[in-house]
């Protein structure tokens, strides 16, 4: 199992998530949330058989990071992306919330501090990140086994984690916040 230096685990649980060997280099990391409505609900969702999707880690409501996969595989987090092989090129990190919550600041503190200590394990800097810090909707493009509307094909709008759909356009995780903490730390 792969350690990153730096980073905090408080809990591994690597039973059910789908995980393989990497496809490609690492070269990013892909912030999702993961749609669900409580902490508890959110981290046995991950050990249930019917499951088919998963991240390598998992934030909770107040800061916990729960790893759910050897961050040396790659993970069903991306589906098809404009990046080929995003599973493999991007480590998956979501928060534990969903659509209408905004991430809590102290989920948001945790994700900065993972991508940190990302980013000092491959020894890149924010503007050498090769494929970024990326959210799911800049990179998750409509296919036909996702739609038959030719028009859409390769085209983004398959996704709004984590980005969000709120009435009062609040985001869930906003990318330009997150990357000004890391920016920050680093």
């Amino acid at each position: 199992m792969m350690s990153i230096p730096g980073l905090v685990v408080d809990e591994r649980r690597h039973s059910h998530v789908l995980q393989g060997p990497l496809a490609a280099p690492r070269g990013g990391i892909m912030l999702h949330y993961d749609d669900s409505s409580r902490d508890d609900w959110a981290v046995e969702w991950f050990s249930d058989p019917r499951c088919t999707n998963g991240y390598t880690w998992l934030v909770l409501d107040d800061g916990r990071v729960v790893e759910l996969a050897d961050p040396a595989h790659r993970t069903p987090h991306a589906g098809a992306c404009k990046t080929p092989m995003a599973n493999s090129v991007f480590y998956g990190i979501a928060a534990a919330t969903n659509g209408l919550v905004p991430a809590t600041d102290r989920q948001l503190a945790s994700i900065a501090a993972i991508c940190v200590a990302l980013m000092r394990h491959h020894r890149w800097t924010l503007p050498s990140v090769p494929h970024g810090i990326a959210g799911h909707d800049e990179q998750a493009i409509w296919t036909p086994a996702y739609t038959s509307q030719r028009a859409l094909w390769g085209t983004t709008g398959r996704k709004v984690d984590p980005t969000g759909q709120r009435p009062d356009h609040k985001k869930i995780i906003d990318l330009n916040d997150v990357r000004r903490s890391i920016a920050a730390l680093v």
